[in-house]
């Protein structure tokens, strides 16, 4: 992501799917938690972060990408308190405050790329973002990172997420990132044309859910439907 012209993401709202979803993570021995990343000031001086980062230097890219996020939360919801975000590097699990699809304790590894509301907590494991990032680009990902803090949000204002569908709340997570990469662009300038376009839609097979009774997702198109409403008409647009 880097700066960019002021043209409008016409095609890209019309092509893709916002975010990473909300991975169960790997269920093995317990571990040491690692320490929450050290976010910088937000980066708006036109640099890109596309090829500048490693298998190695993935939390340096998460720290990258925070304060591109923050100033939305911060100026959407003033007083709102900010997630924690913890990089899991190769090897490191432990358990987290949630539970898992089964009832269980949930654990973070390196595959995690989801947040708990009841540790607050947005956990980003480096094997996960870093086939993120090599199969999508740098947007990628950090959309994904925006829908997680989506859920964040969803947990702050209390909704009432035990009476809605999953399906429902991933959607409305989607359209929070929407909004945010309309934020990123508009105020940031921080959106990379077109590059962070092929980013985005790149993302969109690796997420979408396929359609089934049991899915917890949603589609390919619904998420793609959500993401575009949050990127058009701004946070107005995802009942929060």
């Amino acid at each position: 992501m880097g700066r960019s012209g002021k043209t409008r993401l016409a095609l890209l709202v019309a092509a893709v799917v916002a975010a990473a979803g909300c991975m169960i993570p790997v269920i093995e021995p317990g571990a040491d938690a690692p320490k929450p990343t050290a976010p910088t000031q937000p980066r708006t001086t036109g640099e890109s972060l596309e090829g500048k980062f490693s298998y190695d230097t993935m939390d340096d890219y998460v720290n990258a990408v925070i304060p591109l996020i923050t100033p939305f939360i911060e100026e959407t919801w003033p007083g709102m308190p900010l997630p924690r975000v913890v990089y899991v590097p190769e090897g490191a699990v432990g358990r987290e405050g949630c539970a898992d699809a089964s009832g269980r304790q949930a654990r973070y590894s390196s595959r995690s790329y989801e947040y708990c509301p009841v540790d607050g907590t947005i956990y980003v494991g480096q094997d996960m973002l870093w086939q993120f990032y090599t199969e999508t680009g740098d947007a990628g990902p950090a959309v994904g990172l925006a829908h997680e803090y989506g859920h964040h949000v969803q947990s702050q204002l209390r909704l009432p997420i035990g009476r809605m569908s999953s399906v429902d709340v991933e959607n409305q997570a989607d359209c929070v990132a929407g909004a945010w990469t309309r934020y990123t662009d508009e105020v940031l300038g921080a959106l990379e044309y077109p590059d962070d376009i092929e980013d985005i839609e790149a993302l969109f097979p690796l997420i979408g859910s396929a359609e089934g009774p049991g899915r917890d997702h949603g589609t390919a198109e619904e998420r793609a439907m959500w993401f575009q409403a949050g990127f058009n008409d701004g946070i107005a647009a995802c009942d929060l």
